[in-house]
């Protein structure tokens, strides 16, 4: 896992390859599945749709980071709002929340990472080398944005 950022605790280039497989269920918010280039990793990721738009065959840049302070310093408990130059300057839509579960699985090299970010949901499935750094109840940020030559339509 190439990173750009200490902070950085996986990142990787993703195709989307569904956006809501299941129906669309809340008017704002869409689940969008999509396939690591780099890492072969299934990412599934619950985005909110008016803010970050996806469609199937788009590519995003997606990053997990322990923290938005670029030298990779530890933050407070409490959010600092003084401007300031911070990893999220990089993206498009960025969520803080938790990781609430590391699913192992015991007969090959796979984990699955489940993390909820104020209800909206993610799953990251794949080696469990490529995000060794990641733990139950962790703070994680969830970074995206539009891989080049992609950009956000209004």
């Amino acid at each position: 896992m190439a990173s750009s950022a200490p902070s950085h605790i996986f990142e990787d280039k993703f195709e989307v390859i569904q956006v809501d497989p299941d129906g669309k269920k809340f008017e704002k918010v869409s689940r969008i599945v999509c396939q690591g280039e780099s890492y072969e990793m299934e990412l599934v990721l619950d985005v909110h749709f008016g803010l970050f738009k996806c469609k199937i065959g788009e590519k995003i840049n997606f990053a997990l980071a322990s923290t938005i302070d670029p030298s990779g310093r530890k933050e407070e408990e409490n959010y600092d709002q003084r401007e300031r130059k911070t990893l999220m300057d990089g993206y498009d839509y960025v969520m803080h929340g938790r990781v609430f579960e590391i699913e192992e699985d015991k007969k090959t090299t796979d984990s699955v990472i489940y993390a909820s970010f104020g209800g909206l949901m993610m799953s990251l499935k794949g080696n469990s080398g490529n995000f060794t750094q990641l733990e139950p109840d962790m703070r994680v940020y969830a970074m995206c944005k539009k891989a080049q030559g992609m950009e956000m339509d209004d």
